[in-house]
């Protein structure tokens, strides 16, 4: 499957997605209709969610609150899966798990893999879409790769003194520009 192939899939889905979720159309036309899902963790994901979509109410329901939040993460993911944006939320969060990994930037980090599966698994991303975020910041010298055998990243002089949001939301500004 070709990237643009892939990608007006993922629009499809989410646009069907956004016409079941706000009453347009019916479950059955959704899944009737929706793209090949299989190799693409957040179009699964997704299904998983229309497949699995709660009740409200009383009597084996869910609270209104539980739906709002069950509504809001579906949201995000159809956002996602439109727009195909960085998010800022996961870079944080990856950020968080290399500084705690790395001792607050005291030590090399010898496990990359660990930071990149606790991320993907907090976030609800693929790990392939965490290494793009790695990725990133190897580009913008947040990070260097210090040491093949064995693998070891560190962080640099410019990604110690990262600490405010705005400084993270500006590295993914430069990306999108860049695209």
């Amino acid at each position: 499957m070709t990237e643009n192939q892939k990608k007006s899939d993922r629009q499809f889905a989410a646009s069907m997605a956004r016409k079941y979720f706000s009453g347009q159309i019916s479950k059955h036309q959704v899944l009737d209709s929706f793209p090949e899902f299989e190799d693409d963790f957040k179009m699964r994901l997704l299904y998983n969610r229309i497949m699995k979509k709660p009740r409200t109410g009383w009597l084996f329901g869910i609270s209104k609150v539980d739906y709002n939040k069950y509504l809001e993460e579906t949201y995000e993911i159809i956002d996602d899966l439109e727009t195909g944006r960085l998010r800022l939320k996961t870079m944080i969060r990856l950020l968080e798990e290399l500084w705690l990994q790395s001792s607050n930037c005291t030590e090399p980090i010898k496990h990359i893999w660990y930071p990149i599966q606790e991320v993907a698994k907090s976030t609800g991303n693929s790990r392939e879409e965490i290494r793009r975020y790695l990725n990133l910041l190897v580009e913008n010298q947040i990070i260097k790769k210090t040491s093949d055998e064995p693998l070891l990243f560190e962080f640099t002089e410019n990604g110690k003194g990262l600490n405010k949001d705005s400084e993270i939301e500006e590295i993914i500004r430069n990306v999108c520009q860049q695209k």
